[in-house]
């Protein structure tokens, strides 16, 4: 015979297999008070179908009332391991077990005696005598006086021990009994001192000599008991309806995979093609000028003309009217400026009763004479000499209406060739760093530009010598940037249809990608690289499609689901409230996280 001792946390499906596990084909099952096989009946009707299936004769041992008479009902021998009866000595069921009847004095209420009764009938049945009482210090001190009657020599045959208990019981019987059909003229308890006796289930006398009256539970008391119990019911309802959630947490496994190569970016090809080694690319521009003012460090005696710009009108005909450069302008008191560009005047437009309205046109002048006296304006009317005595005199005029600037003789700052040559040299720079610190933001977020893929070609670059009156000078700059990038997305999709080749229906659960031996080719729109990738691999997964399939379900049936999904390392699922059974069918209050 072999005994196997259960934990309290052990469910039917470990005890099956313990039992199953043994090479013994009696088995004693010894369940402690309280363990999670008693949840449910029909746990001890599938051990008693899995032990007739393997051929062995399974029985029970437990202190626990629900567990023997589980095992009762699914024909399973049961038995107490304190209260026995005597089998044979060959009989390895029962050896080391008592067999000693428990023997009580005390007032048993009518429920117990019939409960035990019928438990020595199944024993009897069953070949074993069993009685039990709910309270375990009570089986002590039966224990004790059992042993006290315990004879001193050999064991007393079943029957006697058990004609012994019935006699005892009788005894029982009568005392209770007695108790419960007192006359009131005697008190039940022993008093006997000829007041009303108490009766045995309450009584509405006042007087009660014992304890005095008893009072039972107000109305209002049960008032309070059933609003607590309504406004828990009602919390309860309006968390699970209303505040309801699941947190479900996914880990997969993971499979590491590389790449490595050489890819070509070029320019003229549709899309990424890995096994020809080439990733489509595309060129990007960025266009910047820039002016730079500097100190000159030179002197010299110099002799500037004062510059600004006239309003040329035209209203002596509706025909345009060519004007050279260099056509002079006299201002009233016989200051002469020249326009230092050839200009047509647009021709007058004509009104329906025939009159003119005059046209004009803006040009740059200088003038005609250095020095500060030609700073000047703003001026209404400036005439045309070279029109004096022609019918145009009159209707070709100037306007300036800004002052002229920059009239100067005398000492004044210049840049030497080495101001020069600095200012041209710190302008290029400038523009430079300007095309690159603002470039990022001209192309697409998912495109990649390598370093050593990018080129700038400069434009113009002017300097203009004339110093202020700071003693300070210009230097004008124009440059373009090119760069040849590559969409990086679209290479790891690449990347990812290379490696499902292999593992299908995975995807990348983090991918790093290093590039190097970066060499460009700006005529032809190609840059050449080399390429490490490193990723781990796990199985493809849409937490919403998954989502869909569990709102509104029982969490045993999302449970599973979770265990049918493939590569799966670890989860876990939690719904708030605790006591709620199905996760939320708002996929608002469903969180999936993928780790």
């Amino acid at each position: 015979m072999k005994k196997i001792v259960l934990e309290k946390g052990d469910g039917i499906a470990e005890v099956i297999d313990r039992m199953l596990a043994e090479p013994d084909a009696r088995i004693v099952i010894v369940v402690p008070r309280s363990s999670a096989i008693v949840r449910s009946m029909s746990n001890f009707r599938l051990l008693k179908r899995e032990a007739d299936a393997a051929g062995k004769d399974v029985a029970v041992e437990s202190v626990d009332e629900t567990v023997l008479a589980f095992a009762k009902e699914n024909a399973i021998p049961a038995s107490h391991p304190l209260w026995r009866g005597v089998r044979a000595e060959n009989d390895d069921m029962d050896k080391g077990m008592s067999d000693i009847v428990p023997k009580s004095r005390s007032v048993v209420p009518e429920i117990l005696k019939k409960k035990r009764r019928g438990q020595e009938a199944e024993f009897e049945n069953e070949e074993e005598g069993m009685t039990e009482d709910s309270d375990e210090g009570e089986e002590e001190r039966e224990e004790e006086e059992t042993n006290e009657r315990k004879p001193s020599k050999g064991r007393r045959p079943v029957m006697a021990i058990r004609e012994e208990e019935e006699k005892e019981e009788e005894s029982m019987e009568e005392e209770e009994e007695a108790m419960f059909s007192a006359p009131k003229g005697r008190n039940s308890f022993g008093s006997g001192n000829g007041s009303r006796g108490r009766r045995p289930f309450g009584d509405d006398d006042d007087n009660d000599d014992d304890n005095g009256p008893r009072k039972g539970i107000g109305g209002k008391v049960w008032s309070t008991i059933i609003v607590v119990i309504l406004l828990f019911l009602g919390g309860a309802y309006v968390a699970g309806a209303y505040f309801d959630r699941a947190n479900i947490s996914i880990t997969f496994k993971k499979t590491p995979w590389t790449w490595q190569g050489n890819l070509t970016v070029d320019k003229s090809v549709p899309s990424d093609d890995l096994a020809n080694g080439v990733v489509a690319g595309q060129v990007f521009t960025s266009d910047k000028n820039v002016t730079d003012t500097f100190k000159a460090s030179g002197q010299q005696n110099v002799s500037l003309k004062a510059k600004g710009t006239i309003t040329i009108y035209n209203d002596y005909s509706t025909k345009p009217q060519d004007l050279i450069a260099t056509t002079r302008f006299l201002t009233p008191d016989g200051k002469i400026f020249r326009i230092t560009n050839n200009v047509t005047v647009p021709g007058a437009t004509k009104t329906a009763s025939g009159a003119l309205t005059p046209s004009s046109i803006t040009a740059p002048i200088v003038a005609d004479q250095a020095g500060p006296a030609y700073d000047i304006g703003p001026v209404a009317k400036l005439t045309i000499p070279g029109f004096q005595g022609k019918p145009q005199e009159s209707g070709f005029w100037g306007a300036i209406t800004a002052s002229t600037t920059g009239g100067f003789t005398g000492m004044r700052a210049v840049p030497t060739a080495g101001d020069v040559a600095a200012a041209q040299a710190s302008t290029t720079a400038d523009l430079q760093a300007s095309l690159q610190g603002g470039f990022s933001g001209s192309y697409p977020n998912n495109f990649k530009i390598l370093d050593g893929a990018t080129q700038i070609s400069m434009g113009k670059l002017m300097v203009n010598t004339t110093t202020d009156a700071q003693g300070n000078f210009t230097v004008f700059a124009t440059a373009t940037l090119s760069a040849i990038g590559f969409d990086e997305t679209a290479l790891k999709t690449a990347l990812l249809g290379a490696a499902q080749g292999t593992e299908q229906s995975s995807t990348f659960a983090d991918i790093s990608l290093t590039y190097g031996a970066v060499s460009a080719n700006f005529p032809k729109g190609q840059v050449s690289f080399s390429l490490s990738a490193q990723g781990d691999l796990e199985p493809a997964f849409s937490t919403v499609t998954f989502e869909q399939q569990i709102l509104g379900k029982d969490t045993a049936v999302a449970r599973t689901a979770i265990a049918g999904l493939p590569q799966l390392s670890n989860a876990e699922i939690s719904v708030w409230p605790v006591w709620l059974s199905t996760v939320p069918s708002d996929p608002s209050r469903v969180h999936i996280t993928v780790n």
